[in-house]
């Protein structure tokens, strides 16, 4: 048993004085590497937290422009319907207040008529005026 419990104790030593070497040998490498990758890995994480952030900014000034646009459809709508409402009434006035074709058409004949007979227009515009009073 002896014997066995050397062997196994070799076995056990062995492991660790391979690593003994391997830290003897490759030390200053792993150690320099180890550091290199912190390094790294603190850049990224550095980079994904600002990535992150510039992502909420991004999503804010996305959320700002699209209130904005709404604000603007509805100022245009706003603006559209009055233009459509100032139309209307310009129209309506226009037909309220054109004159008549046949009325136009006598008024006319009523002018040549009295400039034929030798009248003046002044009398004619005083009799026109009597007319719309009375």
């Amino acid at each position: 048993m002896n014997d066995e419990q050397a062997n196994a104790t070799s076995q056990m030593e062995a492991p660790q004085e391979v690593d003994r070497i391997r830290d003897i040998i490759f030390g200053h490498q792993m150690r320099d590497y180890d550091q290199r990758f912190q390094i790294v890995q603190r850049d990224l994480e550095r980079l994904q937290q600002e990535l992150d952030r510039l992502a909420e900014r991004l999503a804010e000034q996305d959320s700002s422009q699209a209130k904005r646009l709404q604000e603007l459809r509805q100022e245009m709508r706003r603006a559209d319907d009055d233009l459509r409402d100032e139309l209307r009434q310009a129209t309506q006035t226009l037909t309220d207040d054109k004159v008549d074709r046949v009325a136009l058409g006598e008024l006319f004949i009523e002018l040549g008529t009295h400039l034929k007979s030798g009248g003046f227009l002044a009398d004619l515009l005083k009799d026109l005026a009597e007319k719309k009073q009375g």
